[in-house]
């Protein structure tokens, strides 16, 4: 690192550094300088040091940052105010690790919210689980004799408008047909990721189709 108060003397213009016959000027300045750029050795680190650790706090997967910090990637306590930064609200819902990949993988989707495309992806993104999202915002057609299938493609009373449906698959061990809750209280998560997700005047029915299980749940 040199003499003390050598950095920053060196920084003055030279009529400073010629008047400095005592050294008083540079003892004075290596107390600032051993503040901003103490020796990475030491604890705790300099405020220069401290600096280039800053990129780090803001990647979720995390960056190299050299120094006694040691912040590969932003520390769990950042993550819910990095969410907020790429528009993620419902960030309680996923654990630490979960969530740095949600923030990680989304940002590139910004520009298609409010589409189907934008809805699709980001509820594999949310849940690795999902196998397959099929969304159908297509208007039934009315009662058509011979044709219409009650319940499936046909409303009695006329359309809903702005409504859709939204069909997905799950592919994972731990639901099992027996597992109620576990399946209750995955299906109001994805219920809120799709509420997050869609446009705001739209309605909808979701129906999930667990493994070894016949029946789709729907809400």
């Amino acid at each position: 690192m040199g003499e003390v108060g050598t950095r920053l003397l060196d920084s003055l213009p030279a009529i400073y550094r010629a008047a400095d016959s005592t050294g008083n000027l540079r003892r004075l300045l290596g107390v600032f300088e051993e503040m901003l750029f103490r020796a990475r050795e030491q604890e705790p680190a300099g405020i220069e040091e401290q600096i280039e650790a800053i990129p780090g706090l803001f990647s979720p997967h995390g960056d190299e940052v050299p120094g006694w910090l040691q912040v590969d990637q932003a520390p769990d306590r950042f993550l819910p105010w990095l969410a907020t930064w790429v528009a993620f609200t419902p960030h309680a819902l996923f654990p630490p690790q979960q969530l740095r990949s949600i923030i990680f993988r989304i940002a590139s989707l910004y520009g298609r919210r409010g589409t189907r495309p934008y809805l699709e992806q980001l509820l594999k993104i949310c849940f690795p689980e999902i196998s397959r999202v099929a969304i159908d915002d297509q208007a039934a057609s009315g009662l058509v004799v011979g044709q219409a299938r009650v319940g499936e493609d046909t409303l009695l009373g006329g359309d809903r408008p702005f409504w859709f449906c939204i069909a997905i698959d799950v592919e994972e061990r731990e639901f099992q047909q027996e597992n109620r809750e576990s399946r209750e209280q995955f299906g109001q998560r994805v219920r809120e990721i799709i509420d997050f997700a869609k446009p705001a005047h739209t309605t909808y029915e979701l129906r999930l189709r667990f493994p070894q299980s016949d029946e789709a749940i729907r809400t």
